[in-house]
């Protein structure tokens, strides 16, 4: 289980607050956004099941409605996977058990509406229940957790067991009906306070609801799936009975949330907009309506998309609508789900004919997937004029939402307050007309809160290039204030672009890096150059880019190679001028690898040369004889070829060369020797390396080195000597030759003693493939038999 604790920050932009549940491997947090500083929920599991989650993710980002808790962003970071979703500040449905029914009933029609929805995609939830549906403080629901949900026609696995449909129970595809079924079960529970059983429903106060109601659950809990309805005549049934869909009547406590908590979601926004509404589901809703608040809502729904989806700098003025064609999904073999701890199919189908509008998305899909904003037709028929007034007015109203968030998330209110202000002020003027149900005045003053901010997108490019520009200037100036104050605003207008996020991050930490190069500089000045890089270092490990830094930390190892060099130069000209011969060349040689490129060295080591040849003949010599009783032979013959340079003629120089050179090839010898122990065992190496060591031990001189060689060249020619036993297996019929051994015939099993060496084994057999097998023998190795056998026919 991964270890999260609040306060941890994810993906350099989630801060954790709190835990919100968990299931299998999966942990659900309430998680406050630094870019947008909204209040979202994140759910996260071990990045092992990334691709359960991205899959989970994708599938859940398709299903945009109303009453379906929408999914946001997907990311990877510190050994975890997780998506951001809307957070809902509310219970579970639970929370309505054993209230009225007029409290129960209308929550269940928008939540079946959600299933018609995801139903008309193509999808079944498959786990309908309590714990799924979330209620805001308002009573509006949302349809949670589509982890398990499949296409329909997909296996059947996974869920509740206590609402499984008969079909489900029985392994059966899953089907839009079992969806019906659980919904039922979590019906009854809610008015029963138990699940279906055998006797009559009753209320939990021992009264039975009416009988539209008792139907519609009678009919849902059919165990043929063809007698159950769908999930628009669930909606029309309880329409029928009198309870038309809506919020819960009661106030439904939320989750405890900080006081200066602002929650980004659609019941955050709707709630502005809320109405009392009567507890009798037969009397006439005063202020806005059921019918209204639920189109409201699927009017906020654009907005909020428009702030997930629609690319901070393009806003499409035209939507178009077309037909959308998805077929869904064949099904995969089911599978353990090790986030939800249930049993999935691989993929989720999606199908079905939709009216979309489609969005430049702000975030994609897999492998670039354009991700389309899905809504459902609106129905004008049967309503009266007022009514489609009213409907009018509130698609105007849902596209001045979508507006309003789109442009406040591009940091409206700080590049162009005025008409911001005006356009809220007409959006309220507008409000107080929609309440007073005076639909053209409020047409009309939302249509001029649109015609206020449609110009200010067109601004939206401009103001972000000046911010970015100016933050730019300020920042090469190295005006913090103004160069953070900038980049923020840039960040604010298009919080995705890599340079202004980038230049935020450079901008923060420029106090620190002047500060840092400074000091720096004050270091360098006083030689003190391990302090001075390391301050240089550090400013480059806060802004890789800013050049004062890494420059500094280029002078620092320039100068202090120049200051390595200088002093080896010295060194070798001071011993230069007291004929230190040998201590000059070093150090000019030292000097010559610290700068390649500098003729100084170069210089010095010809000085050396020259006094070399006039009086070093004899330290050289002694250096000669040093290398010799060392037995480094080939700096001794370097040594001795030096002398000659200067005097070709010198009998001792001519005597060690050819002395040195012999002694270099005889150690080579050992070495090839040595180095491949295995061709040994050819009787004519054996024989040259048993002379060559016989050579050596009859020598008046031998060196400590020339010693270990010569004993570890006996160990391997007795090694080489040394027959090692070989266990063959045959099949009696195949008849086996081996390479230096010999035609062995044919035979079911057979020993040999071979020397070490690499063999090779060679089969016939007469209608079969030849066979070759190589193989090593060595004391080093444990011995397995060697198989040869013609088995494969011709």
């Amino acid at each position: 289980m991964l270890e999260l604790t609040k306060g941890s920050r994810l993906a350099d932009r989630y801060t954790l607050e709190r835990p919100l549940g968990r299931g299998g491997e999966a942990q659900t947090w309430l998680a406050r956004d630094r870019m947008t500083k909204a209040a979202v929920a994140l759910k996260i599991v071990p990045d092992r099941l990334a691709g359960r989650l991205r899959d989970e993710w994708q599938a859940n980002l398709r299903l945009m409605h109303a009453h379906i808790v929408r999914v946001f962003e997907f990311h990877e970071d510190q050994g975890a996977a997780f998506y951001s979703m809307q957070f809902v500040d509310g219970a579970d449905l639970a929370a309505l058990g054993g209230h009225a029914l007029s409290d129960i009933l209308p929550p269940i029609g928008l939540l079946a509406d959600a299933l018609r929805y995801a139903h008309g995609k193509g999808v079944v939830h498959r786990d309908v229940k309590a714990s799924n549906v979330l209620l805001d403080y308002n009573g509006v629901p949302y349809l949670s957790d589509f982890g398990i949900s499949a296409a329909a026609g997909q296996a059947a696995v996974g869920g509740t067991p206590a609402a499984a449909s008969p079909q489900v129970a029985r392994g059966e595809p899953a089907q839009p009906s079992d969806d019906i079924y659980a919904l039922g079960v979590l019906i009854y529970e809610l008015i029963a306070g138990a699940p279906p059983g055998e006797g009559p429903l009753v209320t939990r106060d021992g009264e039975a609801p009416a009988p539209g109601v008792a139907d519609l659950l009678a009919s849902m809990l059919d165990e043929d799936a063809s007698g159950r309805p769908d999930a628009q005549g669930v909606i029309d049934a309880l329409t029928q009975a009198g309870y038309r869909p809506g919020p819960a009547r009661s106030q439904v406590r939320a989750r405890p949330v900080a006081a200066d908590e602002r929650i980004e979601s659609i019941a955050a926004v709707s709630r502005q907009r809320a109405a009392p509404v009567s507890a009798d589901p037969q009397a006439p809703t005063p202020g806005i309506n059921p019918r209204i608040v639920s189109i409201g809502l699927a009017a906020l729904v654009i907005a909020l998309l428009g702030v997930v989806f629609l690319l901070p700098d393009a806003v499409e003025e035209d939507h178009r609508a077309g037909p959308a064609n998805t077929a869904p999904v064949a099904g995969g073999s089911p599978a353990v789900d090790p986030i939800e701890g249930d049993v999935v199919d691989d993929d989720a189908g999606l199908g079905a004919n939709q009216v979309t509008r489609e969005y430049v998305p702000e975030n994609r899909g897999l492998e670039g997937e354009s991700i389309d904003f899905n809504e459902n037709e609106a129905d004008y028929s049967g309503l009266d004029e007022e009514s489609k007034l009213r409907f009018q007015v509130e698609g105007v109203l849902g596209e001045l939402l979508s507006n309003f968030e789109t442009l406040k998330r591009r940091g409206v209110e700080r590049w162009a307050p005025v008409p911001y202000k005006r356009a809220q002020a007409l959006y309220a003027e507008g409000d107080d007309a929609y309440l007073r149900k005076d639909w053209a005045t409020a047409e009309i003053r939302y249509l001029d809160a649109l015609s206020i901010l449609e110009p200010l997108f067109d601004q939206v490019d401009e103001e972000f290039r000046a911010a970015l520009e100016g933050a730019r200037a300020a920042f090469e100036a190295g005006d913090r204030a103004e160069a953070l104050r900038l980049y923020e605003l840039a960040v604010a207008i298009t919080p995705n672009d890599p340079e202004a996020v980038t230049g935020y991050e450079r901008a923060r930490n420029l106090e620190a890096v002047l500060r840092l190069v400074e000091q720096g500089l004050d270091y360098e000045e006083d030689l003190e150059l391990d302090a001075a890089e390391t301050s240089f270092k550090q400013a480059a490990e806060l802004d890789p880019q800013w050049a004062p830094a890494q420059e500094g930390i280029e002078r620092v190892r320039a100068l202090r190679l120049k200051m390595q060099f200088d002093a080896r130069m010295s060194e070798g000209l001071e011993a230069l001028a007291v004929g230190d011969y040998l201590s000059a060349r070093a150090a000019f040689r030292m000097a010559q690898q610290l700068m390649p490129s500098s003729p100084e060295p170069a210089d010095g080591l010809m000085q050396v040369d020259q006094g070399l040849k006039l009086q070093s003949i004899v330290t050289l010599e002694q250096e000669a004889l040093a290398l010799e009783e060392s037995e480094h032979w080939a700096g001794a013959a370097t040594t001795y070829e030096e002398i000659l340079e200067v005097d070709p003629n010198l009998a001792f120089a001519i005597e060690g060369l050819g002395k040195a050179r012999s002694m270099t090839a005889l150690h080579q010898r050992f070495d090839d020797y040595i180095a491949d122990p295995d061709r040994l065992s050819t009787p004519s190496v054996m024989q040259e390396a048993t002379r060559l060591v016989i050579d050596v031990t009859t020598m008046d001189v031998v060196g400590p080195r020339l010693v270990e060689q010569r004993d570890e060249l006996s160990r391997l020619l007795k090694r080489a000597a040394t027959p090692i036993p070989v266990q063959l297996v045959s099949d009696n019929l195949t008849s086996v030759s081996i390479y230096k051994v010999g035609a062995l015939g044919a035979f079911t099993s057979r020993s040999l003693e071979l020397r070490p060496g690499t063999y090779v084994a060679v089969g016939a057999r007469p209608g079969y493939r030849d066979v070759r097998l190589e193989f090593r023998v060595a004391p080093e190795i444990d011995m397995q038999p060697v198989i040869v056998r013609c088995e494969e026919p011709i």
